[in-house]
C-alpha cells in the first residue's frame, strides 16, 4: 500500500482555473480519497512583487473554486529563500514598500490587491521546499497531514451536503417531468390520435413504476 499519491500537472494552470476538466478530476478523486491541492510557486521568479501577486491570485482562485484543503509550496529555496514571500504574506507594509520600487500601474494595482488578500494569507498553509536538496519536505509532510485532517472534518460533511442537494434537485426534476407528461397525456386523451395516447400512457406508467 502507499501513503500518498502525487498527481503532477505541470503547465496546466489554465485547466485548473478556467476549464471544467480540472474540477472533474478533483471531484472524482475526492469522493474516494482524502484529496488536497498543492500550488507550486517558483520562488526565484516570484521575487518581483507583481509576479508574486499574480501567483497568489491564481492560488486564491483555485482554492475558492475547488474548496479543497490547500497548500502553497514555494519551490527552489536552494536558489532563493522563500522568507521574503512569507514576510510579504504577513506584513502588508513590507510588500507595499517592495512594490513601490516599481513605478508601474500593475505594481500599484498589486499593492492595492494585497490588502484584499489578507484573509487568504491568514488561512493558507505554506511551506518552502527544494526538490534538489530535499529541504522543507518534513514540513511539507506535516502540512499534508493537517490538510488530510481538514478534509475529513470539513470537506467530507460539505461533500455529503452537496450529494444530498444533488439528489433533491434530481427528485424535483423527475417530479416536474412527470407533471409535464401528465399534462401531455391529458391533452392526448382529448385527441383522436389513439396511438399517441397509448404511447404516453405506457411511458407514464413506466415512470410511476420507477418510484
Amino acid at each position: 500500500s502507499v501513503d500518498y499519491c502525487l498527481i503532477d500537472t505541470p503547465g496546466q494552470i489554465e485547466v485548473f482555473n478556467w476549464s471544467a476538466s480540472g474540477a472533474l478530476i478533483c471531484e472524482a478523486l475526492s469522493v474516494s480519497y482524502p484529496t488536497l491541492v498543492t500550488y507550486i510557486v517558483d520562488t526565484p521568479r516570484s521575487a518581483r512583487t507583481v509576479t508574486f501577486m499574480s501567483n497568489m491570485m491564481y492560488a486564491c482562485s483555485i482554492l475558492y473554486k475547488y474548496k479543497l484543503p490547500f497548500i502553497v509550496a514555494f519551490n527552489k529555496i536552494d536558489v532563493l529563500s522563500h522568507e521574503f514571500a512569507v514576510e510579504w504574506m504577513t506584513d502588508y507594509e513590507a510588500f507595499a514598500s517592495a512594490a513601490r520600487q516599481e513605478t508601474t500601474y500593475i505594481s500599484t494595482l498589486a499593492t492595492s490587491m494585497a490588502l484584499a488578500m489578507e484573509e487568504f494569507y491568514n488561512n493558507i498553509r505554506h511551506v518552502g521546499i527544494s526538490a534538489v536538496t530535499g529541504a522543507g519536505f518534513k514540513d511539507f509532510e506535516v502540512k499534508v497531514a493537517e490538510a488530510v485532517e481538514e478534509f475529513r472534518t470539513t470537506y467530507l460533511p460539505y461533500l455529503k451536503e452537496q450529494a444530498a442537494a444533488v439528489l433533491e434537485r434530481r427528485k424535483e426534476f423527475e417530479r416536474r417531468r412527470k407533471e409535464e407528461l401528465k399534462r401531455s397525456l391529458d391533452a392526448a386523451a382529448k385527441d383522436p390520435d389513439r396511438e399517441e395516447y397509448d404511447s404516453l400512457s405506457k411511458l407514464f406508467a413506466d415512470m410511476k413504476g420507477v418510484d
